[in-house]
Protein backbone atom coordinates (compact mmCIF):
# COMPACT_ATOMS: atom_id res chain seq x y z
CA UNK A 1 0.00 0.00 0.00
CA UNK A 2 1.31 3.75 -0.81
CA UNK A 3 2.33 5.38 2.93
CA UNK A 4 1.92 8.98 2.51
CA UNK A 5 4.72 10.63 4.35
CA UNK A 6 3.18 12.60 6.82
CA UNK A 7 2.87 16.54 5.97
CA UNK A 8 4.26 19.50 7.98
CA UNK A 9 7.41 20.82 8.81
CA UNK A 10 10.59 19.38 7.39
CA UNK A 11 12.12 16.02 8.42
CA UNK A 12 14.24 16.92 11.95
CA UNK A 13 11.57 20.42 12.59
CA UNK A 14 8.28 19.17 15.56
CA UNK A 15 5.56 21.79 15.43
CA UNK A 16 5.33 21.01 19.38
CA UNK A 17 7.19 22.79 21.90
CA UNK A 18 8.15 20.20 24.52
CA UNK A 19 7.01 21.71 27.52
CA UNK A 20 3.70 22.81 26.34
CA UNK A 21 3.29 18.70 25.10
CA UNK A 22 4.45 17.96 28.82
CA UNK A 23 1.52 20.24 30.39
CA UNK A 24 -0.96 19.46 28.04
CA UNK A 25 -0.64 15.49 28.69
CA UNK A 26 -0.88 15.76 32.54
CA UNK A 27 -3.77 17.82 32.05
CA UNK A 28 -5.37 14.91 29.65
CA UNK A 29 -4.45 12.23 32.12
CA UNK A 30 -6.33 14.37 35.08
CA UNK A 31 -9.37 14.98 32.83
CA UNK A 32 -9.64 11.58 31.99
CA UNK A 33 -9.35 10.29 35.35
CA UNK A 34 -12.87 12.66 35.76
CA UNK A 35 -14.86 11.40 32.84
CA UNK A 36 -18.06 9.50 34.21
CA UNK A 37 -17.65 5.81 34.26
CA UNK A 38 -13.53 5.63 33.91
CA UNK A 39 -12.57 3.35 36.37
CA UNK A 40 -9.54 1.61 35.42
CA UNK A 41 -6.22 3.01 36.05
CA UNK A 42 -4.42 0.65 33.43
CA UNK A 43 -6.67 2.06 30.73
CA UNK A 44 -5.98 5.92 31.29
CA UNK A 45 -2.14 5.17 31.97
CA UNK A 46 -2.49 3.51 28.18
CA UNK A 47 -3.79 6.53 26.52
CA UNK A 48 -2.16 8.70 28.61
CA UNK A 49 0.97 7.30 26.72
CA UNK A 50 -0.09 7.67 23.33
CA UNK A 51 1.71 10.58 22.30
CA UNK A 52 -1.31 11.85 20.40
CA UNK A 53 0.38 15.03 18.95
CA UNK A 54 2.88 12.57 17.12
CA UNK A 55 -0.38 10.97 15.78
CA UNK A 56 -2.16 14.04 14.45
CA UNK A 57 -0.71 17.31 13.58
CA UNK A 58 -3.71 18.85 12.21
CA UNK A 59 -7.41 18.71 12.77
CA UNK A 60 -10.82 20.44 11.89
CA UNK A 61 -12.76 22.55 14.95
CA UNK A 62 -16.23 22.61 14.89
CA UNK A 63 -17.63 26.35 14.05
CA UNK A 64 -21.05 27.84 15.49
CA UNK A 65 -22.97 25.15 18.21
CA UNK A 66 -25.19 23.29 15.93
CA UNK A 67 -24.34 19.62 16.55
CA UNK A 68 -24.03 17.39 15.32
CA UNK A 69 -21.19 19.77 13.46
CA UNK A 70 -21.46 20.96 9.70
CA UNK A 71 -19.16 24.06 9.98
CA UNK A 72 -15.26 23.76 10.75
CA UNK A 73 -12.07 25.72 10.44
CA UNK A 74 -8.62 23.71 9.91
CA UNK A 75 -5.89 24.09 12.69
CA UNK A 76 -2.60 22.79 11.44
CA UNK A 77 0.71 22.22 13.94
CA UNK A 78 3.03 24.87 11.78
CA UNK A 79 1.15 27.59 12.39
CA UNK A 80 -1.88 26.90 14.57
CA UNK A 81 0.54 24.71 18.01
CA UNK A 82 -0.92 25.91 20.96
CA UNK A 83 -4.63 25.69 19.32
CA UNK A 84 -3.76 22.14 17.79
CA UNK A 85 -1.70 20.52 21.28
CA UNK A 86 -5.76 21.93 23.16
CA UNK A 87 -7.54 20.33 20.47
CA UNK A 88 -5.58 17.11 20.94
CA UNK A 89 -5.36 16.60 23.91
CA UNK A 90 -8.83 17.71 25.12
CA UNK A 91 -11.61 15.25 25.98
CA UNK A 92 -13.65 15.81 22.49
CA UNK A 93 -13.55 14.25 19.14
CA UNK A 94 -10.85 14.88 17.13
CA UNK A 95 -11.78 15.47 13.20
CA UNK A 96 -9.03 15.28 10.92
CA UNK A 97 -10.73 14.33 7.80
CA UNK A 98 -13.92 16.51 5.93
CA UNK A 99 -15.76 14.71 2.99
CA UNK A 100 -12.17 13.04 2.20
CA UNK A 101 -9.86 16.16 2.42
CA UNK A 102 -7.75 15.66 5.38
CA UNK A 103 -6.91 18.30 7.84
CA UNK A 104 -3.37 18.97 6.41
CA UNK A 105 -4.01 20.45 2.81
CA UNK A 106 -7.37 22.48 4.00
CA UNK A 107 -7.41 25.99 3.48
CA UNK A 108 -6.71 27.92 6.90
CA UNK A 109 -9.07 31.11 7.88
CA UNK A 110 -12.18 29.77 5.75
CA UNK A 111 -15.13 28.45 7.09
CA UNK A 112 -15.15 24.37 5.45
CA UNK A 113 -18.77 23.04 5.67
CA UNK A 114 -19.50 19.38 5.37
CA UNK A 115 -19.47 16.06 7.42
CA UNK A 116 -16.67 14.73 8.88
CA UNK A 117 -15.03 11.60 7.67
CA UNK A 118 -12.42 10.47 9.93
CA UNK A 119 -12.04 11.01 13.59
CA UNK A 120 -10.78 10.06 16.91
CA UNK A 121 -13.50 9.48 19.13
CA UNK A 122 -13.83 11.16 22.65
CA UNK A 123 -11.14 10.43 25.06
CA UNK A 124 -13.73 9.38 27.60
CA UNK A 125 -15.00 6.96 24.66
CA UNK A 126 -12.10 5.39 24.01
CA UNK A 127 -11.28 4.67 27.62
CA UNK A 128 -14.50 3.00 28.68
CA UNK A 129 -14.32 0.76 25.02
CA UNK A 130 -10.89 -0.44 26.48
CA UNK A 131 -12.49 -1.15 29.60
CA UNK A 132 -15.05 -3.19 28.20
CA UNK A 133 -12.70 -5.29 26.36
CA UNK A 134 -11.23 -6.02 29.69
CA UNK A 135 -7.54 -6.60 27.75
CA UNK A 136 -5.38 -8.53 29.26
CA UNK A 137 -2.05 -9.46 28.49
CA UNK A 138 -1.01 -11.51 25.04
CA UNK A 139 -5.01 -10.65 23.78
CA UNK A 140 -5.18 -10.53 20.07
CA UNK A 141 -6.58 -7.16 19.12
CA UNK A 142 -8.02 -5.32 16.36
CA UNK A 143 -10.25 -2.31 15.69
CA UNK A 144 -12.57 -1.72 12.85
CA UNK A 145 -11.94 1.75 11.64
CA UNK A 146 -9.24 2.45 13.15
CA UNK A 147 -8.31 6.41 11.55
CA UNK A 148 -5.74 7.81 13.68
CA UNK A 149 -4.59 4.61 15.46
CA UNK A 150 -4.96 6.03 18.61
CA UNK A 151 -7.19 3.42 20.06
CA UNK A 152 -4.89 0.70 18.25
CA UNK A 153 -2.19 2.04 19.89
CA UNK A 154 -3.15 1.89 23.23
CA UNK A 155 -4.58 -1.64 22.85
CA UNK A 156 -0.74 -2.31 22.14
CA UNK A 157 0.88 -1.41 24.97
CA UNK A 158 -1.80 -2.78 27.42
CA UNK A 159 -1.50 -6.53 25.55
CA UNK A 160 2.21 -5.80 24.93
CA UNK A 161 2.01 -7.16 21.51
CA UNK A 162 0.36 -6.34 17.90
CA UNK A 163 -2.85 -4.53 17.62
CA UNK A 164 -4.35 -4.40 14.15
CA UNK A 165 -6.48 -1.28 12.40
CA UNK A 166 -8.85 -1.80 9.82
CA UNK A 167 -9.69 0.98 8.13
CA UNK A 168 -11.22 2.14 5.14
CA UNK A 169 -9.51 4.80 3.54
CA UNK A 170 -6.00 4.18 2.41
CA UNK A 171 -4.54 7.39 3.36
CA UNK A 172 -5.88 7.82 6.85
CA UNK A 173 -4.49 4.02 7.48
CA UNK A 174 -0.97 4.81 5.45
CA UNK A 175 -0.58 7.99 7.28
CA UNK A 176 -1.77 6.05 11.12
CA UNK A 177 1.02 3.34 10.26
CA UNK A 178 3.56 6.17 9.70
CA UNK A 179 2.79 8.06 12.35
CA UNK A 180 2.18 5.28 15.31
CA UNK A 181 5.97 3.78 13.78
CA UNK A 182 7.54 6.64 14.54
CA UNK A 183 5.72 7.22 18.02
CA UNK A 184 7.22 3.37 18.47
CA UNK A 185 3.87 1.42 19.26
CA UNK A 186 3.50 -1.47 17.19
CA UNK A 187 0.27 -0.85 15.46
CA UNK A 188 -0.58 -2.78 12.04
CA UNK A 189 -2.46 -0.80 9.19
CA UNK A 190 -4.77 -3.14 7.35
CA UNK A 191 -7.02 -1.01 4.12
CA UNK A 192 -10.43 -3.33 3.87
CA UNK A 193 -13.81 -2.80 4.89
CA UNK A 194 -14.38 -3.64 8.00
CA UNK A 195 -18.13 -4.51 7.60
CA UNK A 196 -17.35 -7.14 4.83
CA UNK A 197 -14.53 -8.59 6.98
CA UNK A 198 -11.94 -9.06 9.32
CA UNK A 199 -7.70 -9.93 8.21
CA UNK A 200 -6.93 -13.18 9.93
CA UNK A 201 -8.21 -13.89 13.21
CA UNK A 202 -10.09 -15.44 15.03
CA UNK A 203 -10.08 -12.44 17.36
CA UNK A 204 -9.64 -12.03 21.58
CA UNK A 205 -11.05 -9.00 21.11
CA UNK A 206 -12.58 -6.78 18.29
CA UNK A 207 -13.88 -2.90 19.14
CA UNK A 208 -15.76 -1.17 16.56
CA UNK A 209 -15.14 2.35 15.83
CA UNK A 210 -18.06 3.35 14.33
CA UNK A 211 -21.79 3.02 15.00
CA UNK A 212 -23.70 0.37 13.37
CA UNK A 213 -27.23 -0.46 13.43
CA UNK A 214 -26.81 -4.03 14.15
CA UNK A 215 -23.66 -6.01 14.83
CA UNK A 216 -22.06 -7.30 11.54
CA UNK A 217 -21.94 -10.59 10.59
CA UNK A 218 -18.12 -10.38 10.07
CA UNK A 219 -17.11 -9.07 13.71
CA UNK A 220 -18.85 -11.89 15.62
CA UNK A 221 -18.22 -14.64 13.07
CA UNK A 222 -14.13 -13.40 13.64
CA UNK A 223 -14.44 -13.84 17.31
CA UNK A 224 -12.33 -16.59 19.13
CA UNK A 225 -14.18 -18.30 22.20
CA UNK A 226 -14.38 -16.46 25.20
CA UNK A 227 -13.51 -13.48 23.34
CA UNK A 228 -15.26 -9.98 23.90
CA UNK A 229 -16.63 -7.68 21.30
CA UNK A 230 -17.83 -3.86 22.28
CA UNK A 231 -19.30 -1.56 19.26
CA UNK A 232 -21.84 1.42 19.21
CA UNK A 233 -25.36 0.50 17.99
CA UNK A 234 -27.16 3.32 16.39
CA UNK A 235 -30.75 3.89 14.95
CA UNK A 236 -29.07 6.95 13.15
CA UNK A 237 -30.69 9.42 15.61
CA UNK A 238 -28.32 11.62 17.66
CA UNK A 239 -27.38 11.03 20.84
CA UNK A 240 -29.63 8.01 21.37
CA UNK A 241 -27.07 5.63 21.16
CA UNK A 242 -26.04 2.43 22.81
CA UNK A 243 -22.79 0.00 23.73
CA UNK A 244 -22.87 -3.44 22.91
CA UNK A 245 -21.03 -5.90 24.54
CA UNK A 246 -20.92 -8.92 23.06
CA UNK A 247 -19.21 -12.02 24.21
CA UNK A 248 -18.20 -15.66 22.72
CA UNK A 249 -18.99 -18.36 25.48
CA UNK A 250 -17.01 -21.47 25.81
CA UNK A 251 -20.01 -23.36 24.59
CA UNK A 252 -20.15 -21.73 21.07
CA UNK A 253 -22.99 -19.33 22.13
CA UNK A 254 -23.56 -15.24 21.88
CA UNK A 255 -24.93 -12.77 23.38
CA UNK A 256 -24.13 -9.87 25.92
CA UNK A 257 -25.77 -6.81 26.91
CA UNK A 258 -26.95 -3.47 25.35
CA UNK A 259 -26.10 -0.34 27.51
CA UNK A 260 -27.51 2.93 27.11
CA UNK A 261 -24.62 4.70 27.34
CA UNK A 262 -23.38 8.75 27.83
CA UNK A 263 -20.49 8.18 24.61
CA UNK A 264 -21.09 6.74 21.31
CA UNK A 265 -18.95 6.36 17.86
CA UNK A 266 -20.12 8.31 15.21
CA UNK A 267 -21.98 6.45 11.98
CA UNK A 268 -20.05 4.65 9.40
CA UNK A 269 -18.69 6.10 6.56
CA UNK A 270 -21.49 7.67 4.30
CA UNK A 271 -24.36 6.75 6.83
CA UNK A 272 -25.98 9.84 7.34
CA UNK A 273 -28.05 10.75 10.69
CA UNK A 274 -31.28 10.59 10.41
CA UNK A 275 -32.80 13.70 8.29
CA UNK A 276 -34.65 16.59 9.90
CA UNK A 277 -37.58 17.80 7.47
CA UNK A 278 -38.63 21.52 7.23
CA UNK A 279 -41.15 22.64 9.79
CA UNK A 280 -44.86 22.44 8.50
CA UNK A 281 -46.66 25.34 7.95
CA UNK A 282 -50.19 24.16 8.60
CA UNK A 283 -51.69 24.94 11.70
CA UNK A 284 -50.80 22.21 14.12
CA UNK A 285 -53.13 19.89 16.23
CA UNK A 286 -52.57 20.78 20.00
CA UNK A 287 -52.73 19.09 23.18
CA UNK A 288 -52.30 19.97 26.73
CA UNK A 289 -51.66 18.55 30.38
CA UNK A 290 -49.29 15.58 28.45
CA UNK A 291 -46.65 13.75 30.29
CA UNK A 292 -43.63 15.92 30.30
CA UNK A 293 -40.53 14.46 28.21
CA UNK A 294 -38.03 12.50 30.64
CA UNK A 295 -34.71 14.15 31.38
CA UNK A 296 -31.97 13.40 28.68
CA UNK A 297 -30.20 11.44 31.27
CA UNK A 298 -32.70 8.81 31.57
CA UNK A 299 -31.01 7.09 28.41
CA UNK A 300 -32.43 4.22 28.79
CA UNK A 301 -35.45 5.76 27.96
CA UNK A 302 -34.83 7.23 24.47
CA UNK A 303 -32.39 4.35 23.29
CA UNK A 304 -36.15 2.05 23.63
CA UNK A 305 -37.85 5.37 21.82
CA UNK A 306 -35.16 4.83 18.86
CA UNK A 307 -35.19 1.17 18.50
CA UNK A 308 -39.57 0.84 19.21
CA UNK A 309 -40.30 4.00 16.99
CA UNK A 310 -37.83 3.67 13.61
CA UNK A 311 -36.82 6.66 11.68
CA UNK A 312 -37.74 9.11 14.43
CA UNK A 313 -35.06 11.55 16.21
CA UNK A 314 -34.92 14.53 18.06
CA UNK A 315 -33.94 17.92 16.85
CA UNK A 316 -32.33 20.33 18.67
CA UNK A 317 -33.18 23.80 17.64
CA UNK A 318 -30.82 26.50 17.90
CA UNK A 319 -30.44 29.01 20.55
CA UNK A 320 -31.81 28.79 23.88
CA UNK A 321 -35.50 27.23 23.12
CA UNK A 322 -35.76 24.55 25.89
CA UNK A 323 -39.08 22.86 23.68
CA UNK A 324 -38.51 18.89 23.07
CA UNK A 325 -38.80 18.25 19.23
CA UNK A 326 -39.23 14.77 17.78
CA UNK A 327 -39.09 14.27 13.87
CA UNK A 328 -40.24 11.92 11.27
CA UNK A 329 -38.99 11.33 8.26
CA UNK A 330 -42.71 10.69 7.02
CA UNK A 331 -43.01 14.29 8.21
CA UNK A 332 -44.49 13.95 11.15
CA UNK A 333 -43.37 16.13 14.07
CA UNK A 334 -44.24 17.33 17.80
CA UNK A 335 -43.51 19.95 19.91
CA UNK A 336 -43.36 19.36 23.79
CA UNK A 337 -42.72 21.99 26.54
CA UNK A 338 -40.66 20.90 28.97
CA UNK A 339 -43.15 20.57 31.83
CA UNK A 340 -45.93 18.98 29.34
CA UNK A 341 -47.68 22.20 29.56
CA UNK A 342 -48.50 22.07 25.56
CA UNK A 343 -47.97 19.27 22.69
CA UNK A 344 -47.87 20.44 19.42
CA UNK A 345 -48.38 17.99 16.59
CA UNK A 346 -47.93 17.90 13.00
CA UNK A 347 -48.05 15.20 10.24
CA UNK A 348 -50.20 11.87 9.85
CA UNK A 349 -48.81 10.87 13.26
CA UNK A 350 -48.54 12.02 17.02
CA UNK A 351 -45.29 11.28 18.04
CA UNK A 352 -45.75 12.32 21.53
CA UNK A 353 -48.34 9.83 21.74
CA UNK A 354 -46.40 6.93 20.89
CA UNK A 355 -43.87 8.03 22.85
CA UNK A 356 -45.57 8.17 25.67
CA UNK A 357 -46.86 4.24 25.44
CA UNK A 358 -42.89 3.69 25.16
CA UNK A 359 -42.59 5.22 28.29
CA UNK A 360 -45.06 3.51 29.80
CA UNK A 361 -43.62 0.05 28.59
CA UNK A 362 -40.33 1.14 29.90
CA UNK A 363 -41.12 2.63 33.37
CA UNK A 364 -43.05 -0.97 33.49
CA UNK A 365 -39.87 -3.13 33.10
CA UNK A 366 -38.13 -0.87 35.78
CA UNK A 367 -36.61 1.69 33.44
CA UNK A 368 -33.88 -0.30 32.68
CA UNK A 369 -30.56 1.26 31.31
CA UNK A 370 -28.98 -2.16 30.35
CA UNK A 371 -30.79 -4.48 28.44
CA UNK A 372 -30.33 -8.25 27.36
CA UNK A 373 -28.65 -8.98 24.01
CA UNK A 374 -29.00 -12.75 22.19
CA UNK A 375 -27.07 -13.39 19.14
CA UNK A 376 -29.58 -16.27 16.61
CA UNK A 377 -28.33 -17.04 13.61
CA UNK A 378 -28.86 -13.41 11.53
CA UNK A 379 -31.28 -12.20 14.62
CA UNK A 380 -30.31 -10.05 17.38
CA UNK A 381 -32.87 -9.74 20.32
CA UNK A 382 -32.58 -6.93 22.86
CA UNK A 383 -35.23 -7.81 25.92
CA UNK A 384 -35.81 -5.45 28.15
CA UNK A 385 -37.97 -6.90 30.50
CA UNK A 386 -41.76 -7.99 29.68
CA UNK A 387 -42.64 -5.87 27.45
CA UNK A 388 -39.70 -4.11 26.15
CA UNK A 389 -38.36 -6.50 23.45
CA UNK A 390 -37.04 -5.70 19.95
CA UNK A 391 -35.02 -6.92 16.73
CA UNK A 392 -31.27 -4.98 15.53
CA UNK A 393 -31.48 -5.22 11.27
CA UNK A 394 -30.05 -7.72 10.34
CA UNK A 395 -27.04 -7.79 8.47
CA UNK A 396 -25.93 -10.13 5.95
CA UNK A 397 -22.28 -8.76 4.84
CA UNK A 398 -23.48 -5.16 4.60
CA UNK A 399 -26.98 -6.10 3.41
CA UNK A 400 -30.10 -5.78 5.41
CA UNK A 401 -32.45 -8.82 6.23
CA UNK A 402 -35.49 -9.42 7.65
CA UNK A 403 -35.66 -11.35 11.33
CA UNK A 404 -38.22 -13.74 12.89
CA UNK A 405 -40.76 -12.38 14.65
CA UNK A 406 -39.36 -12.36 18.31
CA UNK A 407 -40.53 -14.36 20.70
CA UNK A 408 -42.65 -13.20 23.21
CA UNK A 409 -41.08 -12.49 26.70
CA UNK A 410 -40.40 -15.20 29.11
CA UNK A 411 -39.46 -15.51 32.71
CA UNK A 412 -36.86 -17.66 31.48
CA UNK A 413 -33.69 -16.37 28.94
CA UNK A 414 -33.69 -16.86 25.36
CA UNK A 415 -30.21 -18.95 25.08
CA UNK A 416 -28.62 -18.17 22.13
CA UNK A 417 -27.68 -21.20 19.32
CA UNK A 418 -24.16 -21.83 18.86
CA UNK A 419 -22.49 -20.60 16.26
CA UNK A 420 -21.19 -23.01 13.27
CA UNK A 421 -17.90 -23.97 13.44
CA UNK A 422 -15.33 -20.59 11.96
CA UNK A 423 -14.54 -21.19 8.26
CA UNK A 424 -10.60 -21.23 7.71
CA UNK A 425 -9.26 -17.87 7.30
CA UNK A 426 -6.53 -17.00 4.64
CA UNK A 427 -5.22 -13.24 4.04
CA UNK A 428 -6.61 -12.42 0.35
CA UNK A 429 -4.22 -11.48 -2.81
CA UNK A 430 -6.04 -8.40 -3.17
CA UNK A 431 -5.38 -7.10 0.38
CA UNK A 432 -3.13 -4.12 1.20
CA UNK A 433 -1.42 -3.50 4.37
CA UNK A 434 0.84 -0.42 5.44
CA UNK A 435 3.41 -2.71 7.23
Amino acid sequence: MRRPAPTGLPSGRSWWDGLAVERARRAFVEDLRRQPGVRDPRVVTALGAVERHRLIDAAFTPVGELRPATSWRALRGEHDPAALLETVYSMDQVVVQLEGRPATVAHRGIVHHGRPTGQSSGAGLLAVTLQDLRLEEGHRFVEVGACTGILSAAAALITRRQATGVEIDADLAGEAAVRTARAGIDVRMVVRDGLRGLPDGPWDRIAGSFAVPAIPRAWWRGLAVGGVLTCTVSTGAPGWHATAVVEHGPDGTLGGRLRADTWGHVLARGVPWLPVPERPRAAARVRSSVPAPPDFRDRGFWVSLAHLLPRVRRHWPAGEDPVVVLVGDDGSRTHIAPDGSVAEVWGPRDLWAEAEEVHTRWSAAGRPTEFDLHLRDECQLVDGGPGLTWQLPGLDEGRSVRCRPARPHTTSPIRPHPLPAPAPTHRPPEERKST
